[in-house]
């Protein structure tokens, strides 16, 4: 579906386009120190840094002090867009202005499809 290039990043540098629920980043946090490790890249849009799939992660990161986490960067017009609100139909435009408005959707609004992933580990020392 579409072809995407793995890099670590600074969470800093990444938008987000959704709020989070609080008790959900907790979970992620167990997860990457119960593993010492990241197993899933944070989904981003190659030119806003818009991120796609990935908020809990991200703010799991942040909450961590992480220096760089791993993301795939896709290029948004070969993403499948939907949404898991059936009130509201979010638009690749719209996703990427509030992207870099930061009104953020509210949690669990978009559903990107990127296709089948290439596995990954990251150990949790090449993060700090």
């Amino acid at each position: 579906m579409s072809h995407a290039t793995l890099r670590l990043v600074p969470p800093s540098v990444l938008r987000p386009t959704e709020e989070i629920a609080p008790a959900r980043v907790g979970e992620v946090i167990a997860l990457i120190l119960d593993r010492q490790g990241w197993t899933q890249p944070i989904c981003v849009e190659c030119d806003t840094l818009a991120v796609l799939d990935g908020h809990h992660r991200l703010t799991a990161a942040i909450q961590l002090g992480l220096a760089r986490v791993p993301v795939r960067l896709y290029d948004y017009a070969a993403v499948h867009l939907t949404s898991w609100r059936p009130e509201i139909t979010p638009t690749r435009e719209e996703v990427l202005r509030r992207a870099l408005s930061g009104r953020l959707y509210p949690p669990k609004t978009t559903r990107h499809s990127f296709g089948p992933l290439e596995p990954m580990a990251v150990d949790l020392a090449q993060l700090v």
